[in-house]
């Protein structure tokens, strides 16, 4: 079964994916990756990437290549960090990681983010707010949806405060009590 994941930059969905995948052997695939490499080889930087027009064709690729991972396999045991996987596979287990922009601008300055950086906390703040801004804004444009509503998913987990070990315990722990509902 599909487990997709999304939520704020710098929620720790990377973390979070990769630890869970380790630990319980899941694979792995992010959509964050090829979109930064796509940011790079455009010669985009990552806080303008989406508000540039050829984010456009950028995404109808990965959103081509996610309907055909959720139509081809559904069941088997993947993780696909993505901002729009939820909205593309429905039946998959759709977790949203929720992050304050203050902890998420603390997160910014001290990762180690070559297409990304601020020298501040607020720098970082206004950087992510914008991106995600935008990102949203055209979610609502191409397919009528909005990322913030958390009725969209099955489990919303606040990271702040919570350790990344703690926070793949909490995903599978839902994640299982969802599949024996389903069985």
């Amino acid at each position: 079964m599909i487990i997709s994941i999304t939520g704020k930059p710098c929620s720790g969905k990377g973390a979070t994916s990769e630890l869970f995948c380790s630990k319980y052997g899941f694979e792995y695939i992010s959509t964050s990756k090829k979109f930064r490499e796509t940011a790079i080889k455009l010669k985009i930087p990552i806080s303008d990437f989406s508000e540039d027009e050829r984010i456009k064709k950028v995404d109808k690729v990965v959103d081509e290549h996610i309907i055909k991972i959720g139509k081809k396999r559904l069941n088997d045991n993947l993780l696909l960090d993505s901002r729009l996987a939820w909205h593309f596979i429905p039946a998959s287990f759709k977790v949203f990681l929720d992050v304050s922009w203050k902890e998420a601008g603390k997160r910014l300055v001290s990762a180690d983010r070559a297409d990304e950086q601020a020298d501040n906390e607020k720098e970082a703040i206004a950087m992510l707010k914008k991106r995600w801004n935008a990102e949203n804004k055209r979610y609502k444009v191409l397919y009528g949806i909005d990322n913030l509503e958390k009725s969209n998913y099955n489990l919303v987990i606040k990271t702040d405060n919570m350790p990344v070990e703690d926070v793949v315990e909490k995903i599978y722990k839902a994640y299982t009590k969802f599949m024996q509902k389903k069985a």
